[in-house]
């Protein structure tokens, strides 16, 4: 995303004839700050020892896939994140400045809500990241791990929540392309949440603690999570915790 913004910023100055407007400035420096984020936090957590047995895992599981399982996934990706270029470019356009304030708003609200989402995925990350390195057996249940037990995966539905909203000033077609990755994310957070709970209801069920908070934390949504409880007054239901993502 961080090429992906640089080339952007260049292509629009070039072609518009014109300097970037505060929007398109902001919406390319969060992408440029995503991907600068993203790929630093994962080198480091390559080169970590905390992560090495984890590490092995995916690779075992990698080189076991089919071909046809995984040009699936890089098809998937691909196609998602050519259309995460779009609402770079809308926001980058002149039309973007000459669009009705409301949609202008929509725009600037995105840009807020992906720098929310990229704060709490980045602290997320952080924190189960010191926790592997204390006792990589662990898992992470305090700070924000209280609260959900993906906070990291929340900060990215977030993050991509807000890049949807900077696409609001395109045409009808252009606004539902902006939004079909968020879904296509949405989707793959979801599946992920769930393999990583599979693997950690059965790496930490000896550990203290571990049950009383697999079955009180929710997956991803909290407030969601204690609302639809509270309206129905179900008691909380077991559930399993989360894994090292």
């Amino acid at each position: 995303m961080t090429i992906n913004a640089g080339l952007t910023a260049l292509i629009a100055k070039r072609c518009h004839k014109a300097p970037l407007s505060p929007f398109g400035l902001a919406c390319c420096c969060l992408y440029a700050a995503y991907g600068l984020r993203l790929s630093t936090f994962l080198a480091r957590r390559h080169l970590d020892d905390s992560y090495t047995t984890k590490f092995n895992s995916l690779q075992m599981k990698s080189d076991m896939m089919g071909f046809g399982s995984k040009f699936a996934i890089v098809t998937g990706v691909s196609f998602s994140q050519a259309l995460y270029a779009l609402p770079l470019a809308i926001a980058t356009s002149p039309a973007a400045t000459r669009a009705p304030r409301t949609l202008r708003s929509v725009g600037w609200a995105g840009v807020g809500i992906a720098a929310v989402g990229l704060l709490l995925e980045t602290a997320a990350d952080e924190q189960k990241l010191a926790g592997k390195r204390s006792d990589p057996q662990a898992p992470v249940m305090d700070g924000l791990y209280s609260y959900c037990k993906h906070p990291n995966y929340l900060g990215e539905f977030i993050f991509h929540c807000g890049i949807s909203c900077m696409g609001a000033t395109g045409n009808a077609m252009k606004v539902a392309a902006c939004v079909f990755p968020t879904f296509f994310m949405a989707v793959t957070l979801q599946n992920s949440a769930r393999r990583l709970d599979r693997e950690a209801d059965h790496r930490y069920k000896d550990i203290a603690g571990f049950a009383n908070w697999a079955s009180s934390t929710p997956t991803l949504f909290p407030f969601v999570h204690a609302i639809s409880q509270k309206a129905s007054g179900d008691p909380p239901q077991p559930s399993q915790a989360a894994g090292f993502a």
